[in-house]
């Protein structure tokens, strides 16, 4: 029985390491040292984990901020990108079409990726069949409320967008002091969050072509939907990202706040008196027949064309963002949503657990709910930054009174879009449609 035992227990451990070994492949080259930019802290833990699997590969990690400006310059250049780069994935498009990556298939084939980050995650990482790099963090869209503020004024938390409207106008009645709720005036990926929470998207990109279609039923419903709300006097708009808006969050004047899952870790630094009041649930859904989540931000870590060692830095953002040892040190040493590998599920219970700040909520399973609720994709345009532009423009000019409605926006931004691409030389542009 001894025998069979230890047999038993040798087989599972041989299946596991073959299984590993299928995910993470042994290192053929030299002994090497890859570069890589980030924005995030303490990835030197997953580092010196991922060094102890590959002794032959040395990783050194520079904490850049936002890094668009250095790569663009390197890019130009033509050499100086480190060999392993993190861009979000609303950008990542962008250098995909400038050359700035090169493909790692030969090291992470696409049944390998779909297995370990699932089929949405494709439309980050990769385009037309060419993988370049690999997801970190999620940008699934949460809804963050003040649990004093419902509670104060007997409100119920939404699951529908028809219930989140009618709490809306509850607090009005009661407080109108207060706002339930205030959409960003400006920030492009909040409103194409919205549409692809609704289960749509404004843009695609498919064999080589552009496809871009705004004025889909799908995004036409959460526009007008939008402006009846608006005209109506309920919600309103409100700059982002400024100590203004820091100030109705800290103080419980704003109620709630739809953003990407990363949300979590702005609150701690940026309303930090607010601690305990707030809380965390799936976005209220505008199809609870066919629930449906989108992102909002998130970011990838992919391999740039100027690396000599693709192999190794192949391995290495694989490993990084999907081994459960790294995504224990991603976790609990970066403060990130690390939450896009399959993977994530063998360390969830070690990993979440009690947060204070929220009250004492398990929000990373909650977290984790939202993001397994993201069934599709598509690929950003590669001009997000006249993307987000224009769109903020438009929403002033809402704001002013320039556009009488809110839906109006859509075909606006649609033409200034197109105008844009072809401005920029895109002849492979397909209007008013978006691939199956």
């Amino acid at each position: 029985m001894k025998k069979i035992l230890v047999l038993s227990l040798m087989l599972l451990l041989l299946s596991f390491n073959v299984l590993a070994a299928d995910y993470y492949p042994e290192y053929s080259g030299e002994p090497t040292t890859i570069s890589m930019w980030a924005w995030t802290s303490n990835e030197n833990y997953s580092i010196d984990e991922f060094e102890k699997i590959y002794p032959n590969i040395k990783v050194e990690w520079e904490n850049f901020d936002t890094h668009y400006d250095k790569v663009q310059t390197a890019l130009s250049a033509g050499d100086g990108l480190p060999d392993v780069l993190m861009i979000e994935y609303s950008y990542a498009p962008q250098y995909m079409d400038l050359g700035a990556f090169q493909a790692i298939n030969e090291w992470l084939d696409e049944e390998t990726f779909i297995e370990l980050y699932g089929e949405a995650a494709l439309g980050w990482c990769a385009m037309d069949g060419e993988i370049y790099g690999t997801p970190q963090d999620s940008g699934a869209m949460a809804m963050f409320y003040r649990k004093d503020v419902f509670d104060k004024y007997g409100l119920t938390v939404p699951t529908t967008r028809e219930e989140y409207i009618e709490q809306a106008k509850k607090l009005e009645e009661v407080a109108p002091e207060l706002n339930f709720a205030r959409p960003p005036l400006g920030y492009a990926m909040w409103w194409i969050g919205q549409v692809w929470e609704a289960g749509g998207k404004l843009f695609d990109f498919h064999d080589g072509d552009w496809y871009i279609n705004f004025t889909n039923p799908v995004a036409e419903e959460v526009f007008e939907t939008w402006g009846e709300w608006f005209d109506e006097g309920i919600i309103d708009m409100q700059m982002y990202w400024n100590p203004d808006w820091y100030n109705t969050l800290n103080e419980g004047t704003t109620a709630v706040v739809e953003m990407g899952c990363w949300f979590a870790e702005w609150l701690r630094y940026n309303a930090a008196d607010s601690e305990g009041q707030w809380r965390v649930t799936i976005p209220p859904q505008w199809n609870p027949d066919k629930p449906h989540n989108g992102m909002v931000g998130g970011s990838g870590f992919y391999v740039t064309a100027h690396s000599k060692n693709p192999e190794a830095a192949a391995i290495f953002v694989n490993w990084l963002n999907s081994h459960p040892d790294s995504l224990k040190c991603l976790h609990d040493y970066s403060n990130l949503p690390i939450m896009v590998s399959k993977r994530f599920e063998e360390v969830i219970d070690k990993v979440a657990g009690p947060d204070e700040f929220f009250g004492g909520q398990n929000i990373g399973e909650v977290l984790w709910g939202s993001h397994q609720l993201i069934n599709s994709t598509f690929v950003a345009l590669p001009i997000m930054s006249n993307v987000d532009e224009s769109l903020s423009l438009l929403l002033q000019n809402y704001a002013d009174g320039k556009i009488d409605k809110f839906s109006d926006i859509l075909p606006m931004w649609e033409k200034e879009v197109i105008d844009t691409m072809d401005e920029f030389g895109y002849s492979n542009i397909v209007v008013g449609e978006l691939p199956e």
